[in-house]
């Protein structure tokens, strides 16, 4: 394998943000998804979720501190994207 699974899962973390910030402010995207009966944050959501248990998996490639600090970023911010992302999905099943 060319890279690891860490560095895969750190690349892919760094990617839900602005797939994220993109499916938030692009109105025109829930128009397209509208015809598949899926909520495009739910993809978002389920993306986040996979990469973040793939970072889990990332863990047992640490070998030096910088692929421990990748490890601990993409935990972290998927982590919280996850947190944000459900709390955007409940409370916007609740109003709507």
């Amino acid at each position: 394998m060319l890279m690891n699974l860490n560095v895969w899962s750190f690349i892919a973390a760094l990617l839900c943000f602005p797939l994220l910030l993109f499916t938030i402010f692009t109105p025109s995207i829930f128009k397209l998804f509208q015809m598949t009966g899926t909520h495009p944050l739910n993809i978002v959501f389920g993306m986040t979720v996979i990469v973040f248990f793939l970072s889990l998996i990332g863990l047992k490639d640490v070998s030096e501190w910088k692929s421990m600090t990748r490890s601990m970023v993409s935990l972290i911010l998927t982590g919280l994207l996850m947190v944000l992302i459900g709390f955007i999905i409940t409370v916007g099943g609740l109003l709507g």
